[in-house]
């Protein structure tokens, strides 16, 4: 494909198949905010370039107010003048503009009354003013996310226009960039997921995706990068450099529909910690498979308080709770005084529900192995299944990493309760094994 042929008015932009799917969803209602994550060389230039001419015919033919402008950004304003400025000039036709381009500012008036200008957002709150049609943020996971919560969010919501005779309200966002981590780039990639937001639209392609780069390219960086640098500069992928805890886990392979079926056992880890309380509920599947089909958080709560939510939510029909095993944090034997001196255990059972319990905490690195090999074993099975809804605990799996220099989960960030439970749980039924009591005769 030849991107460089020129026309008397602009340049001829041709997208390879999934740019031109990023590209065919724009201007549509249901995809406001539009996030392609993409690896390196995918071709995240030439898709903005067409996205911004497009804007700006759109500006004029639905009569959008001229206040409201058309931006590229990027992380810095000099980055987005060396990456966008002389491609951008080249992809709006000459009889669109009006006099010529402001090279010190770029920004580009046109005929229509309206600005499309290149804007970098080191310094957001100096873009403080005017309302925006369309704006395309460029590297998004390198750009500060207040600029996009106390800036740009706000213009977009007062632009107004209309489409085929129907007023239509707020500016339309086109966020890309490549991963860098857990951070906002990873969180807006998620409302455009199922589950997500019903006005986002996301994507996730690998370099090899956007069509650019040629196979040898992309092994030659997989013999020369190491494995995590790799995934995220070439896959796209999500990864967090400070060292995951479950680092097995994988939303895209560990994240499935995992309905609850009334016909089977429900196996619940618990973590006594009254805020909040946690639990993880699992069944284990005849073919082999571990379903967590769901997860309990109650903040500033207790062990019954706790128990009577598992039994609400899993019990019998006819009260009958005796297909449900609690195995709970082991410090859960002690006796409590606010509980008139009754254990975590012994309520529980109170309750009705069976408890399956260690008799004292494992090596916190067994515990975490027990799990991760559920999650994915050496061979390179997958065991362990997470349903979507359980948004909290994919969160936690996902995010909780190591203090920095040591082998201890980081539990500043509150991430740790549910994956505790999941371990006590797993660990509990599957690797734990009682001290066994030998008899001594005199």
């Amino acid at each position: 494909m030849n991107r460089r042929q020129q026309t008397r008015s602009a340049e001829v932009i041709t997208l390879t198949n999934k740019q031109a799917n990023v590209y065919f969803w724009g201007w549509q209602p249901e995809a406001r905010f539009r996030d392609p994550v993409c690896g390196r060389r995918f071709g995240k230039t030439y898709l903005g370039a067409a996205e911004m001419r497009r804007a700006a015919s759109l500006a004029s033919r639905w009569n959008v107010h001229p206040d409201d402008e058309i931006w590229y950004c990027a992380p810095t304003f000099k980055q987005a003048k060396r990456v966008f400025w002389r491609r951008l000039k080249r992809a709006i036709p000459r009889d669109w503009i009006e006099g010529r381009p402001n090279e010190s500012e770029c920004f580009i008036p046109l005929k229509s009354g309206h600005i499309i200008r290149v804007v970098g957002l080191d310094s957001y709150d100096n873009l403080r003013g005017s309302g925006l049609f369309f704006v395309l943020i460029d590297e998004w996971a390198d750009c500060p996310f207040q600029s996009w919560e106390e800036v740009i969010r706000p213009m977009l919501a007062t632009c107004k226009y209309v489409v085929d005779g129907v007023q239509r309200y707020g500016g339309h966002a086109l966020r890309i960039g490549t991963p860098k981590g857990f951070n906002h780039c990873y969180e807006t990639y998620n409302l455009g997921q199922a589950g997500g937001q019903p006005d986002h639209k996301s994507w996730l392609y690998s370099t090899l995706d956007g069509g650019n780069v040629p196979l040898e390219e992309v092994e030659a960086a997989r013999r020369n990068l190491d494995p995590r640098t790799f995934r995220q500069e070439y896959e796209a992928s999500f990864e967090n450099y400070s060292g995951r805890v479950y680092y097995a886990f994988e939303r895209r392979l560990s994240v499935k529909a995992c309905p609850y079926d009334p016909a089977l056992p429900v196996h619940v880890g618990m973590d006594f910690n009254v805020n909040p309380m946690s639990a993880t509920v699992w069944q284990e599947r005849p073919d082999g498979e571990f379903w967590q089909v769901g997860e309990i958080v109650i903040p500033t709560s207790d062990t019954g308080e706790t128990a009577r939510e598992v039994i609400a939510r899993y019990g019998q029909k006819d009260g009958g709770t005796s297909r449900i095993t609690v195995y709970p944090d082991p410090a859960g034997v002690q006796r409590r005084s606010s509980a008139q001196g009754k254990t975590d255990f012994s309520i529980l059972k109170e309750y009705g529900l069976r408890v399956n319990a260690m008799n004292a905490h494992p090596p916190v690195r067994d515990r975490l192995n027990v799990v991760n090999g559920k999650f994915l074993t050496a061979d390179g099975k997958r065991h362990a299944f997470v349903d979507p809804a359980c948004r909290t605990s994919i969160k936690c799996y996902e995010q909780l990493t190591y203090k920095e220099g040591t082998s201890e989960p980081d539990k500043r960030l509150n991430l740790d309760h549910l994956p505790d439970a999941t371990g006590y749980y797993f660990y509990t039924r599957f690797a734990y094994k009682p001290a066994k009591v030998t008899e001594l005769r005199i």
